[in-house]
Parts: C-alpha cells; structure tokens; sequence
C-alpha cells in the first residue's frame, strides 16, 4: 500500500512539474511554507552579521559604523586580486564570446560591469552597506560616503559574473524554464560570493536591521534586488545586441548600471524602510520577503515585456529560435492546443 501511495504520488509530481508553471492553489500553498520556514526557521535568526543597530539622535535611522569598522589592508588587497583575477578571466570568455558572434554585446556587457559602482553609494545608503575607508585612495565622495578605487574591482567581478550568465542563458535560445535557472544560478553565485567576503571581512559590512540574513552575514533580500537589476540590464543587451553592435555597445557602460540601480529601487523599498526603521522582527522579515516577491515580478516583467516571452510558460522558446527552427515551432502550436 504504501509503495502504491509513493508511486502515486511520484507520478503526481512529475505530472506537475511537466506542465507549465501557472499560479495554482499547490504553488501558492508552496510559496507560504517557504515564507514561514524562513520567518520561523533558526537561521533567519543570523542578525548578529550586522553591528549593534544605533539610531542617529539627529536622523532617527541606523547610523554607518564610519571608521569603527576598519580599514583591513591586507584584506583589502587579497579581496581585491581575487576579485580582479575572476573580472579578466569572465572578460576573456567574453571576448571569445564576441569574436565568435561577431559582436561586441558581450565583452562590453562584462566591462559595463565596472561602471556599477556609481550608484553604489545610492543603494548602500538605502540597503544598509558600508565599504571599509582608508581616507587616501578615494575614488568619489557622495551622499556622505567615501568610495574606494578597490570597489571597482569588486563590481567588476560581481556584475560581470551575474550578468554574463544570464547573457549566454539568452544567446543560446533556451527555455524560459532553464532562464529561470540561470536567474537562480547567478543567485546561488551573489550568496557564495558574498558569503566569502563578508567572512574574510575587512573589506564591506551589512548594518541596520537587516532583514532574511539566512546563513552567517548576508541578508538574502539583496540578491533578488541585483538580479532583478543585472537581469534587465543583460536582457536589454541581448534585445538590443544587432543595433548596439560596434561602437555603440559603449553605451552598455551607462545602460547596465542604470538598469540595475532602477530595477534594485522598484524592488528595495520595503527593505529599505525595514533597515532604516525600527519595526519589530516579524515586519522586518515581512518587509525582506517583500523585496523579493516585487524582484521577482520585475523580472517577470524583464521577461515579458522585453524578452516578449510568457515568464510562466516554462517551456517557451524566442521568437528568433521558433521562426528558425520548424519543428520548435509546431512543438509550440501542439502545446497551446493541448491546451
């Protein structure tokens, strides 16, 4: 009885996860277990990865530690050639990229990359992230904060990798559903990476009242924040990569990082208002998942209404590779009228 009832269920499963994902009362019920694992779970407890939160007598918001968190130069340099050696390595695979297509999308997507630490100071105010300061190799100062030259090789590295694997995703003309792993994949990446850092320390910290800090230091909200950003930055790249071909893909250094400080602002302000409150830890957390689930409906829009695909129909394919391709495209006439 009880291997009939496993194969049932088995069989269930596969039954549903063969069809394409639409909102049903089975996703949702899943979507709410996964909330409240996270709210009730032991390791949504990390917030000790912050520095005790101090409101500003004169501001009322969590002030930045300043100079309390130190300028670690050695880590700093590690960090930096590590991240650095990571930025040319995805630069050269790039560059094949681009030798191979005969277009210059993608090496200059890779490099746009660098050009993300301008608005950096913006989402560090509001997101609660600091940068260590040593006063001397200041790259810019705005909204208060010093930004070192070092900080470059970070966005260098951390864009290039994130962005560029959504990129090949879409050059290669896969389903939605496996462009939806590839948002997962370079997910998955933003935590190792900055769950790296951030333990290595010295370098930059969260503060505030950070919300889904899952692990040890990084609070989760903010990898749906940047890939809903670099995720519409890589996908208007490949929308556009026949017009921006040639010199013109130097406008992908203003466009990447625009794209990815506008889409981080749509889906950030619930956090931003929980790390700049004082809300008890319940809104906290409410406000962190809120972050994610408007990341996420960005990038369904991203998918939508720039890639021109049904983000739910996990089984679609562009219209590029369907007008290619005949028998992609009698696949997709037989699966709308199944039905």
């Amino acid at each position: 009885m009880n291997e009939e009832l496993a194969k049932a269920i088995h069989d269930k499963m596969l039954a549903m996860l063969r069809r394409p994902l639409k909102f049903s009362p089975v996703v949702l019920m899943l979507v709410i277990g996964f909330a409240i694992y996270a709210l009730c779970s032991p390791l949504a407890f990390a917030q000790n990865a912050s520095v005790k939160v101090m409101l500003d007598p004169n501001f009322h918001v969590p002030a930045p530690p300043m100079d309390n968190f130190p300028y670690n130069t050695e880590h700093v340099f590690v960090s930096s050639m590590a991240m650095l050696a990571l930025g040319i390595l995805m630069t050269i695979i790039a560059a094949v990229h681009s030798v191979r297509a005969k277009n210059s999308v993608p090496v200059c997507l890779v490099l746009a990359a660098a050009f993300c630490v301008v608005p950096e100071c913006f989402d560090n105010v509001l997101g609660g992230c600091f940068w260590a300061q040593d006063h001397r190799s200041i790259l810019y100062f705005l909204l208060g904060r010093e930004f070192d030259y070092y900080v470059i090789t970070m966005w260098y590295a951390f864009g290039a990798i994130l962005g560029y694997i959504v990129y090949v995703a879409l050059s290669r003309g896969v389903k939605t559903k496996v462009l939806w792993m590839a948002f997962g994949l370079a997910g998955i990446a933003d935590i190792i990476i900055e769950e790296i850092l951030l333990n290595y320390g010295g370098t930059y910290m969260y503060y505030g009242h950070q919300p889904l800090v899952l692990l040890t230091r990084f609070p989760w909200w903010w990898l749906f924040a940047n890939m809903g950003g670099l995720f519409l930055g890589a996908s208007i790249a490949y929308r556009l990569r026949d017009w921006l071909n040639g010199w013109k893909a130097c406008f992908l250094f203003i466009l990447f990082p625009v794209c990815y400080i506008g889409m981080w602002s749509f889906a950030a302000m619930p956090a931003a208002f929980a790390i700049q409150g004082d809300f008890s830890w319940l809104t906290t957390q409410l406000l962190g998942i809120a972050t994610c689930i408007l990341a996420l409906v960005g990038t369904c829009g991203t998918i939508r209404f720039v890639l021109n695909r049904n983000p739910f129909d996990m089984g679609g394919l562009p219209e590029e590779t369907v007008r290619v391709r005949p028998d992609a495209a009698k696949a997709r006439a037989q699966q709308y009228i199944s039905q």
